[in-house]
């Protein structure tokens, strides 16, 4: 966020020393405001915060529940609780330099999962519950459908597992208008 904001301050600086410009506070918020609507009516759901009711329970005894969605110019997040059920550790994202976390869009294009620095792999201890937030690189444009991917070549179906895979179905078309 801090790199967008100085590119722009850097371009509007540079778009005032024209001859003709107008005067810099004007311009500045002139143009400010038209990036900012610009950017705002390309994002999924305006960029509103929406709330998500979606749960997945892993044959292993992980439940995964998605409570929000929202996207910005940068990023997309999803809000999580992950329900650890086991008598053993979990990893959402067993690979943390690979790229088997994603946002797949109906388009085919991939938003990217950057995972937290202090838990790259999203581990999750033995009857533990993680409540936070996923974050994808890139925005998310006005799409109908999307899917959560997690440990894309994990199993999906085996009560045994400690790196659970998971393919949620996102409706994006059905709670882009819905309240925030």
């Amino acid at each position: 966020m801090r790199i967008a904001v100085a590119v722009i301050g850097m371009a509007l600086a540079v778009g005032a020393c024209g001859q003709n410009a107008a005067p810099p506070a004007e311009s500045a918020n002139a143009t400010a405001g038209n990036e900012g609507a610009a950017a705002t009516a390309s994002l999924w759901a305006g960029g509103a915060k929406r709330p998500l009711e979606l749960q997945s329970a892993h044959p292993n005894g992980v439940v995964l529940q998605l409570t929000s969605l929202q996207s910005s110019p940068t990023e997309t997040t999803i809000g999580l609780r992950v329900i650890n059920g086991r008598d053993k550790a979990v990893e959402l994202n067993r690979f943390n330099n690979s790229r088997n976390g994603y946002l797949v869009l109906d388009t085919g294009e991939k938003l990217y999962l950057s995972p937290p620095a202090s838990n790259a792999k999203l581990s999750i201890e033995a009857g533990q519950t993680l409540e936070g937030q996923l974050v994808f690189l890139g925005r998310l444009p006005k799409a109908k459908t999307a899917v959560l991917v997690l440990n894309e070549n994990g199993q999906t179906d085996s009560e045994y597992t400690n790196t659970p895979s998971y393919r949620i179905n996102l409706p994006l078309g059905s709670l882009e208008g819905g309240q925030g």
